[in-house]
């Protein structure tokens, strides 16, 4: 009798062991690519890249050939939706505000509730079967007085299998934004713009002949570098004659050397333009004019 107890035990955890591999025979994994993009300062449309997420399964014969699955993404190990330069610190010039958006219906993809992408895997008659989700990462735009350089957060996606369940795979990506070194004067292309830019006009100077005193004119315009770019400047042209009449051109502030910093902002500038006092000129008639062109503002850095 004893015997026989033994050995009706022993079949029974067999059978019970063979039950609990042939239902937990459906097993899945993540997989992710990383993306990158490029960005200007203060540049006025957003900059996307799309990415994806996959969701590999396999299963046995005997398994179902449906698995359901969710899929969420964190906001990366600052607990934020920004990434940081590579290097650099977390203050605001050194860290860029992004989104991670389903590209099903462009929604902001979190790990909770219906921020998470869900759907049903079909198997059909294969043992494996995969579903590829696109994520959109995207740098909103406006962002200026960035640091130039590359720009980086680690995002980790997590799947279920049941929409309360423990997370049973993850998979890390890694979206890069590159800020490179840029200067431009005053407001040029539109996806260049900064606040209080002011572009480079016409320089006028009036004179009389035989004036008293020196006679100015002055012209402003704006430089933006990115944050932390150094920069010199310098004009093609600082003195000529027009009419018989020589004149000087000054940059002001001078432009260096040495390097100026760059702000990432519009930083000001004036070229002044003189014609000394007691010069006759040439105009033989009651008024005169003339253009000097072609003369270069030359931005270095």
């Amino acid at each position: 009798m004893t015997v026989s107890y033994a050995l009706r035990l022993v079949a029974a955890a067999l059978l019970c062991s063979w039950a609990l591999q042939a239902n937990a025979a459906i097993t899945c994994t993540l997989t992710a690519t990383s993306v990158n993009l490029n960005y200007v300062n203060g540049q006025g449309s957003d900059a996307t890249a799309s990415g994806t997420i996959t969701v590999n399964c396999t299963r046995l014969s005997t398994d179902p050939n449906t698995q359901t699955y969710w899929v969420g993404v964190n906001r990366g190990s600052a607990g934020a939706l920004r990434v940081f330069r590579h290097g650099g610190g977390a203050t605001s010039p050194d860290r860029l505000n992004v989104s991670v958006l389903r590209n099903s219906d462009g929604n902001n993809w979190t790990t909770v509730g219906s921020g998470r992408a869900n759907g049903t895997l079909s198997f059909g008659g294969a043992l494996s079967a995969s579903a590829p989700l696109t994520y959109d990462f995207l740098v909103a735009a406006g962002q200026s007085s960035k640091t130039a350089g590359i720009y980086d957060e680690i995002f980790t996606a997590n799947l279920q299998l049941t929409t309360a369940g423990a997370n049973v795979a993850t998979a890390i990506f890694a979206p890069t934004v590159s800020i490179t070194a840029a200067c431009f004067v005053g407001q040029v292309a539109s996806g260049n713009t900064a606040p209080g830019a002011i572009s480079p006009s016409t320089l006028t100077l009036a004179y009389t002949s035989f004036a008293p005193t020196n006679q100015t004119a002055t012209m402003n315009f704006t430089v933006d570098c990115t944050r932390n770019t150094t920069y010199t400047l310098a004009l093609s042209l600082t003195s000529g004659t027009l009419l018989g009449l020589n004149y000087t051109l000054a940059l002001s502030p001078s432009g260096g050397p040495p390097a100026i910093v760059g702000s990432g902002l519009a930083q000001p500038y004036t070229v002044t333009g003189t014609i000394a006092a007691g010069q006759a000129g040439t105009c033989a008639t009651g008024t005169c004019t003339a253009t000097k062109t072609g003369v270069t503002l030359t931005v270095t850095y």
